[in-house]
């Protein structure tokens, strides 16, 4: 069964290799991948073998290996196929690049069955506010994406889990906004970037 988890600032700085060597101990896992994000639509399958992969999701059938996705506003999404792992970092490029979905049809790929999404901690709907024609673009695409146009915020996680619903995917929120709380970190808050992950395992 795979265990999943949010961290928060608790965890400090994930971005720092101590704090990540502190994290994989906590969780007793002999391995835990992190990935050299770009906003990429890339999927990366890993094992315990595997080094930093320059990528923006990743899949594992391997027991024993986390594997996480860094995010400070973006979301960090992921995903339980029973014999088969995913996570994916997801901003508003990758949103656009069904990086989300990408990661569902890698899985498939390698037997998943039936998959549940996870979305962490991340901005939301709300609080995401873009210049209108941004807004107006990324809506044609994406019409969940659509809040208000007065507004011109668009709600990433309304666009994912349409993505993902389509696929037949069962998709949860913590419905934790990075930027409305203070415990996380976000980008839009401003000051140092820092960063927290969403992290699975077999």
């Amino acid at each position: 069964m795979a265990r999943t988890l949010f961290t928060s600032r608790a965890n400090g700085d994930l971005k720092d290799p101590a704090n990540k060597a502190a994290l994989a101990r906590l969780l007793s896992l002999p391995t835990l991948l992190f990935m050299k994000q770009s906003h990429s639509d890339l999927v990366a399958v890993v094992d315990e073998y595997s080094e930093q992969v320059s990528c923006d999701a990743m899949v594992t059938t391997v027991p024993g290996v986390g594997i996480a996705a860094l995010a400070a506003d973006c979301l960090p999404i992921t995903f339980d196929g029973g014999n088969v792992i995913g996570v994916a970092h997801a901003g508003r490029l990758g949103v656009g690049s069904q990086i989300a979905v990408k990661t569902v049809l890698k899985m498939r790929e390698f037997g998943a069955g039936e998959i549940r999404a996870m979305i962490g901690p991340s901005i939301c709907g709300k609080c995401y506010e873009v210049s209108p024609e941004m807004y107006e673009e990324f809506c044609r695409a994406n019409p969940a994406a659509r809040t208000s146009d007065a507004l011109h915020a668009l709600d990433l996680r309304a666009a994912v889990r349409a993505q993902l619903e389509a696929e037949g995917v069962e998709v949860s929120d913590v419905g934790i906004c990075t930027l409305e709380n203070d415990l996380y970190f976000s980008h839009r808050r401003g000051g140092e970037p820092e960063r927290q992950a969403g992290i699975i395992s077999l």
